[in-house]
């Protein structure tokens, strides 16, 4: 059975996340701070329905925060304490600037402000232009995650492969940081239109 898929945040990350899903005819709850930009979206979609940010994680498996890291901490979170949801952050901080506290990862902020919710760092990797070619023309691309709760990663690593990924677990949620530093580095190399594939070692 497919999992339950919430987005909260329907700028250009969140949109083309949704597109991709309901590519694969996963129902999903679409919330956006701006609701009628929700309701736009599922509109648009065949899966897809506008629900209120608290209503996307209550009935949603999995909920994807893709908003801004200090909207999602200031706004989003206070919304999502009582879910049971697995959170999953595509988010990444204002690389050049300081760490807020010093040296967490935007996965680690939101985890610190949702206490009690299994929280997986995933897609941050890639860009909304990436995602939205990746629709038009599937490759096999791999996406690092990252978390501390071993379920809630076996449940993002079967939707990823649903949606035709590969993945690489790169271990605990404090391992973030350095999925966000893959992230800094494809922004030098022009991350709009690169992804990342892993291989097996040679023998």
């Amino acid at each position: 059975m497919d999992p339950r898929i919430g987005i909260i945040g329907c700028g250009r990350m969140g949109t083309a996340l949704a597109r991709l899903i309901d590519l694969h005819r996963i129902p999903l709850l679409l919330a956006n701070r701006t609701p009628g930009r929700a309701a736009a979206l599922a509109a648009e979609l065949s899966c897809a329905r506008a629900v209120p940010p608290e209503e996307a994680a209550a009935e949603s498996d999995l909920t994807i925060l893709a908003t801004p890291i200090d909207a999602t901490c200031r706004d989003v979170a206070p919304q999502l304490r009582r879910t049971r949801s697995v959170i999953v952050d595509v988010s990444n901080p204002c690389f050049g600037e300081p760490a807020a506290p010093p040296y967490a990862s935007a996965a680690q902020r939101i985890a610190a402000a949702l206490p009690g919710c299994a929280v997986v760092k995933a897609f941050n990797c890639l860009s909304a232009r990436w995602i939205s070619a990746y629709i038009r023309a599937p490759g096999l691309v791999t996406i690092p995650i990252a978390g501390d709760d071993p379920d809630a990663k076996l449940l993002v690593t079967r939707f990823c492969k649903q949606l035709g990924f590969d993945i690489a677990d790169a271990g605990p949620l404090a391992n973030s940081r350095c999925i966000e530093s893959l992230t800094e580095l494809l922004l030098c190399l022009d991350a709009d239109s690169i992804g990342v594939k892993l291989v097996p070692a040679l023998p």
